[in-house]
Parts: C-alpha cells; structure tokens; sequence
C-alpha cells in the first residue's frame, strides 16, 4: 500500500525538501501552502503528488485538506508540521500585540490544528507518525527574536505532551529542531533574491559551531522523512536537534587553554 504523507509549508525550503524525499521514497505526497504557484510546480514535478492551497492560520482550511485527503485516500501516513515564518521582530518595550497574534497563528497554532486534524485520521486506524518542525531558538535564547522562540519552546512541550497521548493509539509525534537552514527565511526575502542574500548569511551565521556551515534543506528532510518512517518505530516524544553542533557549547578551541592542556595527576 502506498505511503500517504501531507507537508505543511510544503512549497519550498525545508518543505520542499523534505516533499521530494517522501516521494523519492515512493510516497504519494500532499503539500499545503499559500504559494500557489510555486506549490502546484511541484506537485506537477513530483508527479504523484497534490497541491493543496493552504493558510495555515485557517481551521477551515485544515479541513478542507484533509477531507480531499481521506476521499482520496482514506489515510494518512506521516504529517510534517512544517510552516512558519520569522514573526513579529524588535524589542519586547515596543511590541506590537496584534503582530504577536499573527505570528503565534502561522508558528505555533498551526502545529496544533495540523496535529489535530491528522490525529482524526491516523487514530482508527492504529497508525501514523507526526513531525512537528520546531528550532533550537526553541531550547535556548539568543538564536531568535523573542516571539520566535517562544513559539518554537511551545512547539517543543506540546510535541512531548501529546506524544503520549497518542503514543496509545499507535501515532507517534517528534519534534526536529533545526540549526541555520539555507532557506529563505534566513533572508528576509521571499523572491528569488533569497539565492543572492543567503551567500552572505552562510559567511556570518556560522563562526560558533562545531560545524562550520548552514544546513541544506535535503539534510533537515532526511531527518524529518526518518522521523516519519517505521526505521524511528521506537522514537516518540522525542526533539531531535539537527544543528551542527550549535548548541553542544562553546568550540574546543575557544575554550578556556587549562581545557585543552593535559596535566599529569600530582600524588
């Protein structure tokens, strides 16, 4: 039987990504996103795939998508909770509230309304597995504006809290946490300009990690598509960071000189 996999956000980035994954695997795949365009370009190249247009501030909109997929295939198999955005920016003194409302809508909420409506199919059936896309912005601060992280940190305790719930029903839920991502949404821009801008933000947004570079998409899908798949049948609740080693700690030589010196025990 053919895998069923629904991608929220799926238009680009890490959504893309992780798309093309499932489908490479042979999955049939849906992607939502408000990137019309876009979004039905891929499905057309992912061939055994569908377009769903997709605001994932709208619970109407959550129900439509999964309504056309239980016509069309009385399943599903894997949900990505993957849409999100930057969010209102600033300083906490001059935060603009509706702005907040907005973003906590797209970053935070649509996780729970995706959970939601997948767990009404995944949970007759005794199966499934949910992937919440969350951020170490979500573990620890200074990687985020303030509302980004907030969001992410709950995107991080709602992962755990209703991983057990389902866990009964034979769903699991994880979370994946990424580090600085090659995407769009490290610039700012959401044209094609992304391409030139993301140049400058691999030179500066990496000098403090183990790994000194930015993700590619395809490396955060691969950890997402593993998530999904019966080879993590016995991961549940878990947040799975996938960051470089951004937030393993400071690099081994910018440590303290005492740290990295060998000094023979004295008896």
């Amino acid at each position: 039987m053919t895998r069923v996999a629904f991608v929220t956000g799926g238009a680009s980035g890490i959504g893309a990504a992780t798309a093309k994954l499932f489908r490479a695997q042979g999955a049939f795949v849906y992607l939502g996103d408000v990137q019309v365009e876009k979004g039905r370009a891929l499905a057309a190249e992912l061939g055994e795939a569908e377009f769903l247009e997709l605001n994932v501030r709208h619970e109407a909109d959550f129900e439509r998508a999964f309504a056309r997929i239980a016509e069309r295939h009385g399943q599903l198999d894997a949900m990505v909770n993957n849409a999100a955005i930057v969010g209102v920016l600033g300083p906490i003194a001059s935060l603009p509230i509706e702005q907040y409302d907005y973003s906590q809508e797209i970053i935070q909420r649509s996780v729970v309304l995706g959970t939601k409506h997948a767990a009404r199919l995944m949970q007759p059936r005794g199966s499934g597995a949910i992937v919440n896309v969350a951020s170490v912005a979500g573990l620890a601060g200074g990687y985020s504006p303030h509302v980004y992280a907030a969001c992410k940190a709950a995107v991080i305790n709602f992962t755990h809290s209703v991983a057990l719930e389902l866990a009964e029903d034979g769903v699991r839920v994880n979370a994946v946490c990424p580090g600085a991502v090659a995407t769009p949404i490290h610039t700012g821009v959401k044209d094609e300009r992304w391409r030139e801008r993301i140049v400058k933000v691999r030179e500066a947004a990496v000098d403090d990690q183990a790994l000194p570079r930015m993700a590619e998409p395809e490396e955060l899908a691969e950890a997402i598509v593993w998530l999904a798949s019966d080879a993590a049948s016995y991961v549940v609740g878990h947040a799975l960071v996938v960051d470089g080693g951004l937030c393993a700690g400071k690099l081994w030589r910018k440590q303290p000189p005492f740290f990295r010196e060998f000094h023979p025990a004295r008896t």
